[in-house]
C-alpha cells in the first residue's frame, strides 16, 4: 500500500495557520469552514507523524516541530510565487529576467551598480539579486535558481562551469585620516602596532601565514564574517583592515580611506553558469561590465 503524502490543500491550511496564528482566522483567509481546516491539519499531523499544535487557552500554539516544517514549505511556496510573478511578466509582455547570486563581497558593492547599468542598457529585463555564501552561489546555479553566480570559491559541481574570473589585489582600508597623509601604500610591516578589523575567512589567513615571520603581529580589537561590517566598524574608528578590492572601493564611496596593500594578495572572483544554458545577451552584458570595473581597480593598484 503506498505511503500518504500531505496534499497541497493540507500543506496551504498549515501554512495559513501558522501565518495567521490560529485556526479561525486562516479559515477565514481561505474562504473555508474552521472545521475544515481543523479537518486538514489533523490529516497533515497523522501524515507526518507530529504535534504541530497545542492548545492554549481557546489559541493553539505552533509546536518547535511546525516551525521548522514551516521553512521548508515556506521555501516550496516561495517556489510557487515566483511562478506567479514570471506568469505576471509574461502577461504584460516583460518576458526578461535575469537572477544573479553573488557573495557579500561583490553583492554589496560593485554589482549594485552593474546592475543600474544593465536597467538602462535594458529596461525590459527584471533583475533579481540574492547574496550568498560562496559554497551556496554554486548550489543556487546548479538547481537552476540563478542565471550567474559570483563566487570567491572554485567549487567542482556537475554542469557548472567558469564563465569568467574577475581579478583584483587587496587593500587596506582605514577610516578617513585614519593613515599618514603621504603614504601611497600600506605593507605588511605597518600593519603591526595599530587596531586591526579581522575579516575572518581566506584573506585573513593568507595574512596571518604572510605576519608568521613579523615579531609584532596584528592587533586584532574587533572581527566579522562580513566584509561589509568590516568596513562599517573601520569607519567607526575602531582599527584598519585588509579586505577585497570590491569592498575597497565601497569603502571609499562611504568616506573612508582605501591604499594598495603590499604585498600582493590576490583575490578572485569566478563567474558560474550552467555549461548547458547559453548566457543571455543582458548577462553578457553584465560580465563585461563587471569585467571592465574589476580590471580598472586591478590597474589602479598597481599603478599605485
Amino acid at each position: 500500500m503506498p505511503t500518504p503524502v500531505p496534499t497541497h490543500r493540507m500543506i496551504e491550511a498549515f501554512r495559513a495557520a501558522m501565518l495567521s496564528g490560529g485556526i479561525s482566522a486562516a479559515a477565514d483567509s481561505l474562504g473555508m469552514s474552521q472545521p475544515s481546516l481543523s479537518r486538514l491539519i489533523a490529516d497533515l499531523q497523522k501524515i507526518v507523524g507530529l504535534q504541530l499544535f497545542v492548545k492554549q487557552g481557546r489559541s493553539v500554539k505552533p509546536t518547535e516541530e511546525a516551525i521548522a516544517l514551516m521553512d521548508k514549505v515556506q521555501q516550496s511556496f516561495l517556489g510557487l510565487e515566483e511562478i506567479k510573478r514570471f506568469s505576471d511578466q509574461l502577461r504584460t509582455r516583460r518576458m526578461g529576467r535575469l537572477t544573479v547570486c553573488a557573495l557579500p563581497a561583490l553583492g554589496h558593492s560593485m554589482l549594485p551598480a552593474a546592475i543600474d547599468f544593465l536597467r538602462q542598457r535594458h529596461p525590459q529585463v527584471v533583475v533579481s539579486l540574492e547574496i550568498a555564501s560562496s559554497i551556496h552561489v554554486a548550489g543556487q546555479v546548479r538547481n537552476r535558481q540563478a542565471d550567474l553566480g559570483f563566487s570567491s570559491q572554485g567549487i567542482a559541481l556537475e554542469e557548472v562551469e567558469t564563465v569568467a574570473e574577475l581579478g583584483g589585489e587587496c587593500v587596506c582600508i582605514a577610516p578617513a585620516g585614519g593613515l599618514p597623509a603621504e603614504w601611497r601604500h600600506v605593507d605588511l610591516t605597518r600593519l603591526a602596532g595599530r587596531p586591526f578589523v579581522s575579516l575572518r575567512g581566506s584573506i585573513q589567513h593568507r595574512l596571518d601565514v604572510l605576519m608568521a615571520d613579523n615579531p609584532g603581529g596584528l592587533d586584532v580589537v574587533a572581527e566579522a564574517g562580513l566584509s561589509l561590517s568590516v568596513s562599517e566598524l573601520v569607519l567607526r574608528g575602531l582599527g584598519i583592515s585588509v579586505v577585497d578590492p570590491f569592498t575597497g572601493v565601497l569603502h571609499r564611496q562611504r568616506g573612508g580611506l582605501c591604499l594598495p596593500f603590499r604585498p600582493s594578495v590576490p583575490f578572485r572572483v569566478k563567474a558560474l553558469a550552467l555549461g548547458d544554458t547559453r548566457l543571455s545577451a543582458p548577462a553578457k552584458d553584465l560580465l563585461a561590465h563587471l569585467q571592465a570595473a574589476a580590471d580598472a581597480l586591478h590597474t589602479v593598484n598597481i599603478a599605485t
